[in-house]
Order: structure tokens, then C-alpha cells, then sequence
């Protein structure tokens, strides 16, 4: 049901999409070439001609309405409940651009990622002229272009909610959840970035809380999002909605981290099976970790060797039951919601749950 329900939402989100560069770029507000050239990418970068996203989050925002609001009001209000969890989606990206040039990550869907895509813009138009220091200057470039380019995507999030045909205290209680799930994003980075560069090893509680700033709070806003528009009850709806989003968040975090252990290890991140591995080492096995990990230039070998470490302590087999003990939890606060969803979401958000731990990508 899942896989179905994903598919067919993708489609006509990416068409939602489709329809609202069409539009953008024939309005006369941004009719200056450059800042058409400007939107041109951001569309690309959102509607990339290879591998396309999955639209998780505005495929969130629409169940978690679609299961709670009256199905007359369903029926009404559907058209503006897919043109409005494009915000969502908007936002997911402006972190992604973000993200993506901090960590520099030089792809992203089988594609440049963004900043790499306006580096490679600068080289291409001075491809037969003499310009000096291109690539460094290419570099610059697409930095200050991911910048602006994620901020001025998560502009047009908070556009598509002021424009929508909610009334306005609806609008109001949706930009001020979306409002926060940005502020969470960027205190995640800050905090992340910080102990980064400063060396500082996170704790447990620490990992959970960057987890939660910067991936669960937009899973739990998507869905918050969803609630409020369908009018949902705060206290027995909305709230255990938002706690199950914001746990299974976490929980993807920690998949994350399973899957892209050796992409970590290369760039020297700390990441949730690291953190258990360190506490469960002797003398032997920290000693290792304490001369190669987050070391330039590691060999393949000296790669596997921290690996065999990390599986030695058990560390992936504790993240793995950490993260399905979240999932978990997450079902049962998806159990407690009064009146509870329809039987379609209900049976959305408990395989979307399962598919968040269980995936192998």
C-alpha cells in the first residue's frame, strides 16, 4: 500500500511542481534575466532529470489531512492541500542545498548537487575565455549561490502558505509550525557544525537532539502541518501525531547513519555508531580508532579496519535495535490518537514507520 501510495502522490506532486515554475517564471515580478536563470535552477535542482526525490514530506503533510479532516472537507479542499505541501518539500531542499555544500557533498540524485551545479554554470560560461583562477573562482561561486539559493527557496515555502485559500488563522498556525521546523534546521547545523570542528565526540543525548533539529522536527511539522489544516484536535490528535513523526524522524537519522557508515568514516563524522563503538572498545580498539578516524586520505584497508571495530562492539546491531525500539514507540503514540485516523493514513504512517527502518537505501 505504501509503495503504491508513494508513487502515485510523487507524480502528481512533481506535476504540482511542474505547474508552479510554469507559472513563476511567466510572472512579471522576476522577468530580469538572471534571476530567471536563477529560478531555472532552483527547478532543476527540484525536478532533476535523473533520479527523482521521493516527496516524502509533502506526501506526510497530505495523509496526515487526508486521515483526520471530515472526508467532505477532504473532497473540498484537496487541489489546496497538494499545492500547499509543496512548502514542505521547498524547505526540505533549501536544507538540502545547505547541507550538502557544508558537508561538501559533490552529488546528490545521481546529479551535481546544487552548489556543484552553479560551479559548473561559471565554467561553462567562460569556457572559451580567458579567466583566471576558474575553478577557485567556480568554488566561490556556487557557495554563495547554494546560500542565497537556500534561502530564497525556503522564501517560497512561506509564499505558497501566505497564498493559499485556508483562512487566515489556519495559515497562521501552519507558517508558524513551518517557521520553527526552519529555526530547528538551522540551530541542527549550528550545533552540528560546532562540535564538527571543535573535535567534540557527541553524546548519546546530544546525537538524538541534532537528529531531532534536523530531520525529525520536518517529518513532525510535515504532519503537524496536515493536522491543523484538517482541523485536528491539539491534545489527543496532533500532539501524538507530532510525537510518532518526531521519533520516527530520529529513527531514520540513526538509518542514515547505518547505511552511509563508510561515506562517514571518510569524512571523519561521529555519527550514531561511532558513538556507541567508542563506548564499548578496549584499550587495543581505541587506540586505533584515536590514529585513523577522521584522518585525511585513509586507504581502503585502514577503512575496513574501523569498520571490523565498529562490528566488533556491537555498535551496528545496537543502532539497529535503538532505532526499531523508536519506531515502536512511535506506533504506540499512533495508536493514541481520538478519534483515530482513517484507516488508509493509519495504514500510511505505520508502513512509512517500518519503511524508514527497513530500508536499504
Amino acid at each position: 500500500m505504501l509503495e503504491e501510495c508513494l508513487s502515485e502522490e510523487k507524480k502528481i506532486i512533481d506535476e504540482e511542481l511542474k505547474n508552479y515554475f510554469k507559472i513563476t517564471l511567466k510572472s512579471e515580478t522576476i522577468q530580469n534575466t538572471l534571476l530567471v536563470d536563477f529560478i531555472k535552477k532552483v527547478k532543476e535542482f527540484l525536478l532533476p532529470p535523473s533520479k527523482s526525490p521521493k516527496r516524502l514530506h509533502p506526501i506526510i503533510l497530505i495523509s496526515a489531512f487526508s486521515g483526520i479532516a471530515n472526508p467532505h472537507y477532504v473532497h473540498e479542499m484537496m487541489d489546496d492541500v497538494r499545492s500547499i505541501s509543496l512548502a514542505v518539500e521547498f524547505l526540505h531542499n533549501a536544507k538540502i542545498m545547505h547541507d550538502d555544500l557544508i558537508d561538501g557533498d559533490v552529488t546528490r540524485r545521481d546529479a551535481p548537487s546544487y552548489h556543484i551545479m552553479w560551479g559548473n554554470y561559471l565554467k561553462e560560461t567562460y569556457t572559451n575565455k580567458d579567466f583566471p583562477d576558474k575553478e577557485v573562482a567556480a568554488t566561490e561561486f556556487g557557495s554563495t549561490m547554494a546560500i542565497l539559493g537556500g534561502s530564497f527557496t525556503n522564501f517560497i515555502g512561506t509564499q505558497i502558505l501566505l497564498n493559499s485559500r485556508f483562512d487566515n488563522e489556519l495559515k497562521s498556525k501552519a507558517l508558524a509550525e513551518y517557521n520553527e521546523a526552519a529555526n530547528f534546521i538551522t540551530k541542527g547545523l549550528i550545533i552540528e557544525e560546532f562540535m564538527f570542528w571543535n573535535k567534540i565526540t557527541m553524546s548519546l543525548e546530544q546525537y538524538l537532539n541534532i537528529a531531532e533539529l534536523k530531520t525529525a522536527r520536518l517529518l513532525e511539522k510535515s504532519a503537524k502541518i496536515g493536522a491543523i489544516l484538517a482541523k485536528g484536535n491539539t491534545l489527543y490528535q496532533i500532539n501524538h501525531l507530532s510525537d510518532a513523526m518526531m521519533r520516527t524522524g530520529q529513527a531514520y537519522s540513526i538509518k542514515d547513519d547505518i547505511l552511509d557508515l563508510e561515506k562517514d568514516i571518510m569524512k571523519g563524522e561521529k555519527k550514531f555508531p561511532y558513538i556507541i563503538c567508542v563506548q564499548n572498545t578496549d584499550e587495543a580498539q581505541q587506540k586505533t580508532l584515536n590514529e585513523l578516524y577522521g584522518r585525511k586520505d585513509l586507504s581502503k584497508s585502514e577503512v575496513q579496519e574501523i569498520i571490523n571495530i565498529i562490528e566488533q562492539t556491537q555498535a551496528m546491531l545496537i543502532a539497529e535495535q535503538f532505532a526499531m525500539n523508536l519506531i515502536s514507540q512511535a506506533k504506540t503514540s499512533l495508536k493514541k490518537i481520538y478519534p483515530a485516523l482513517n484507516k488508509k493514513s493509519e495504514e500510511f504512517f505505520n508502513e512509512f514507520m517500518d519503511f524508514g527502518f527497513k530500508r536499504k537505501y
